[in-house]
């Protein structure tokens, strides 16, 4: 599978198949998780491998109920030394570096497990003390996530996400362009955005003309468009037929009273309701001269 085909179609699945993963690939998956980068390659991480489906599905009520823990094959707990990292790096070495290294270390388990044709959910709400005092760890150490595999038993919607456009930006926050896209000469990009903005404003002139001709959801608009037209034409058709055939048997007759045919001073004329009144124009009163 490549890189990005693996990227673009991993979900989280939360329902497996009672099915035991093989051994093999559960060293691979953790092998992968090694590989990840780390601050001063300290590589302050520990997996603790959970086969037990009766210890796995205990977990279920210290981490908010979730359902992937009843199906669950196998869970592994990713498990940062934040000490090692405070010996190094201070404070933020504990409170962010430490994080961060099994952050990137959990997410090469789980493109390993999906490029592996296994399924895989990262569980990050647990309560720790719990999980601390079932597995033993120690105080100088801190339980950063809970990764449950198995082979998927269901099929997720695919991911939709934002538009690249729209979460980048240049230079300092808030300063992004539109259509950087035409700025890198992105056309691929380009002519993706320009089918999506054709497609919807499509699916919005359907809506409206669905609405106007009365047309249910469950029917399709071009069998209904055509049906109306055939109609339509069929029945002009017949009337035209009808009237033809009127008029040669000699049935139709012109009851009309005929024009009177009109001189070219006639058709000068302005008709009634525009013409002047010719009543004469009333008299002004004089007025006298004061005394």
């Amino acid at each position: 599978m490549d890189i990005f085909d693996c990227i673009y179609t991993r979900r989280s699945i939360r329902k497996f198949k009672d099915i035991p993963v093989e051994l093999d690939k559960l060293y691979e998956i953790i092998k992968a998780g090694s590989y990840a980068p780390c601050a001063g390659d300290l590589q302050n991480w520990k997996f603790i491998v959970e086969k037990n489906n009766d210890k796995i599905k205990a977990m279920y009520h210290h981490s908010l109920e979730q359902e992937a823990f009843m199906t669950a094959q196998i869970a592994v707990i990713v498990v940062a030394e934040t000490d090692m990292a405070e010996k190094f790096y201070g404070m933020r070495g504990k409170r962010l570096y430490a994080v961060q290294n099994c952050a990137a270390a959990m997410q090469n388990m789980l493109l390993a497990a999906h490029a592996l044709g296994l399924g895989a959910v990262w569980i990050g709400a647990f309560d720790e003390n719990r999980i601390n005092d079932t597995y033993k760890i120690p105080s100088v150490a801190r339980a950063q996530g809970i990764i449950l595999l198995g082979y998927p038993d269901e099929v997720p919607a695919p991911r939709h996400v934002k538009y690249i456009w729209y979460i980048t930006q240049y230079n300092k926050y808030g300063m992004k362009y539109e259509y950087h896209q035409r700025i890198m000469n992105d056309l691929s990009m380009e002519w993706e955005m320009q089918s999506k903005n054709l497609q919807r404003m499509v699916n919005r002139k359907l809506n409206k003309t669905k609405k106007k001709l009365g047309i249910e959801k469950d029917a399709t608009l071009q069998g209904e468009v055509k049906a109306r037209s055939k109609n339509f034409f069929e029945q002009a058709k017949a009337r035209a037929t009808n009237a033809l055939g009127r008029t040669k048997n000699g049935d139709a007759t012109d009851k009309r009273r005929p024009k009177e045919s009109k001189g070219w001073l006639d058709g000068l004329k302005k008709p009634k309701n525009q013409q002047r009144s010719r009543r004469p124009a009333p008299k002004k009163k004089r007025r006298r001269p004061k005394k």
